[in-house]
């Protein structure tokens, strides 16, 4: 038992030391290797309640992993910390227990083909259920190494999640039979030849790093405003003009002295108390600050996170998916929004879609909320679900003047590559993000989203401008490359050149494929596995 003890805490280790933006990446190609080892041993002793033991010495492991490197959630909601480190790392163990089964009833290299494209297909379901929570596919662990996954163009992240596997089940095979060899400098050998066959990707990497057509250049204006989520903007009486003034005096004296296509101010950046009512924004105060505003620069666009609301009366049934019951006959929509705002062409919205659970939204409110009431708010997390937008009513953010248009990101959206995708494939020419990280303070949280950010440009072949209400503000190129920075926590502005690229990559194109592939051979499996007697 110890010692299965020692490998399931070395797997949990490697995989937590290997994870940007401190971690050494190399690691993550032996991270699994001591717990294939785990189930190895414990599908072949004498001892009974196998998949019990199974299960508890593989969430040893991804428990460690989960705590080591997403503990700075219970910042900001702690059922989002209990869920993430907790109920994710039982879904890990889940993917062993099957792969053990699949092995066991089929073969041992039909297994370890499952686990591969198991494991892929658990990561594409993460990133589309109601408890969606891809911060740790294994794809991420590479945004720190953008050298080494150039072709990601072609792949997106689950390209990342199919090396990893496949590196750990090679070296896994081989080192499994080293005492089968008499002459051990064979073993050396093969050993040193899958190795060598493991770094293949990263000499591909530089070879298929293109010469990107760039477009036309444009200048933008980053804000970071600073501004403590906690201490200020939700806990006083500071009205969406208090937080105007603050966005001008980063932004007048800058646009006065040159020209800049774009400003860009970081989610929920207007959040007085509940909101803005969507249905009356063009006659508000804060509207006609900005449109005053932006009357002296006739040629800037303004991009901005912002809160709204949306009522609903008179309504006997609840109005939409995500509304909230108000009293009788009134709901309530709240969103986490963005607009594009200029002098000649007024303003448009996008509403968030990809929300974080327990903070943002109650994951099967309409079955909880009625059992839990508000334990669920008691605990830090939210029964007032905010609302999405519809893919259909998705839009650009358009200049009023250029041909520049952008991708309207916000904060948790970072993650997801095939929706990032499909706005470019609208015809984005760079990438716009907006987000709020200093929710987790100085903690790991804020830096694995601005690297992570890194993945959407590579793929895309898009340059990324980001702006953070505490940092890291920053323009990303085509490659993935930092072209300037503004720290965490620092107050101000950054400005830099960026360009459009209108190219769509393959997987701008095609998305996910490798995921659906993975689904498709993972369920035949799985089901000629309970076809199978036991061998």
């Amino acid at each position: 038992m110890s010692r299965l003890i020692i490998y399931s805490l070395l797997s949990g280790i490697l995989l937590a030391s290997s994870w940007p933006v401190n971690g050494f990446t190399p690691l993550i190609f032996i991270s699994l290797i001591p717990l294939l080892y785990v189930e190895d041993i414990i599908s072949k002793d004498s001892y009974q309640k196998k998949n019990i033991r199974l299960f508890f010495y593989s969430y040893l492991s991804f428990l460690i992993w989960n705590l080591f490197t997403t503990w700075w959630i219970v910042h900001t909601t702690l059922p989002g910390a209990i869920f993430a480190n907790v109920v994710n790392s039982s879904f890990y163990s889940i993917i062993f227990l099957l792969y053990s089964r699949v092995k066991r009833k089929i073969d041992y290299k039909a297994g370890l083909l499952f686990l591969i494209t198991f494991w892929i297909s658990f990561e594409k379901f993460h990133l589309n259920w109601e408890f969606s929570w891809p911060w740790l596919n294994l794809g991420n662990v590479f945004s720190e190494r953008i050298n080494w996954i150039q072709w990601y163009e072609f792949t997106g992240s689950f390209g990342g999640t199919l090396w990893v596997l496949c590196s750990n089940v090679f070296l896994f095979s081989l080192i499994k039979s080293f005492y089968e060899f008499v002459d051990k400098r064979r073993f050396y050998i093969r050993l040193f030849a899958r190795s060598v066959l493991i770094c293949v990707p990263i000499l591909i990497s530089s070879i298929v790093k293109p010469s990107v057509k760039l477009g036309e250049e444009f200048k933008v204006l980053l804000t970071q405003p600073r501004i403590d989520p906690w201490a200020f903007k939700y806990r006083n009486s500071s009205t969406n003009l208090d937080y105007f003034e603050t966005f001008k005096e980063l932004t007048y004296n800058k646009l006065k002295s040159d020209q800049y296509d774009f400003i860009i101010a970081p989610e929920t950046f207007f959040s007085e108390g509940y909101g803005e009512n969507l249905d009356y924004f063009e006659y508000t105060k804060l509207h006609d600050s900005l449109s005053n505003f932006l009357d002296e620069f006739k040629n800037t666009n303004l991009i901005s996170g912002i809160q709204f609301f949306k009522l609903y009366q008179n309504k006997e049934n609840k109005p939409s998916k995500t509304a909230n019951f108000v009293r009788d006959k009134l709901w309530v929509d709240y969103y986490n929004s963005s607009i594009n705002f200029s002098s000649d062409q007024g303003f448009e919205y996008n509403h968030k879609t990809k929300l974080v659970v327990g903070s943002e939204y109650m994951p099967l409110k309409s079955f909880l909320e009625p059992l839990l009431g508000n334990v669920m708010i008691d605990l830090g997390g939210t029964t007032v679900s905010k609302g999405v937008q519809h893919p259909s009513d998705r839009k650009l953010f358009k200049h009023s003047n250029k041909d520049l248009k952008t991708v309207p990101i916000v904060c948790y959206e970072t993650i997801y590559g095939e929706y990032v995708a499909e706005y470019v494939n609208l015809g984005a020419n760079f990438i716009t993000i907006i987000t709020n990280d200093a929710w987790w303070f100085d903690s790991p949280g804020h830096r694995h989203l601005v690297s992570y950010a890194r993945l959407r440009a590579i793929e895309n072949r898009r340059y990324i401008v980001r702006s953070a209400n505490s940092g890291v503000s920053t323009i990303i190129n085509e490659f993935g490359e930092y072209q300037a920075k503004l720290p965490f926590d620092n107050k101000g502005t950054l400005s830099g050149k960026a360009y459009t690229i209108d190219k769509r990559t393959f997987y701008s194109k095609n998305g996910d494929y490798i995921a659906r592939i993975s689904i498709l051979i993972s369920i035949l499996l799985l089901l000629i596995s309970f076809s199978k007697l036991k061998k």
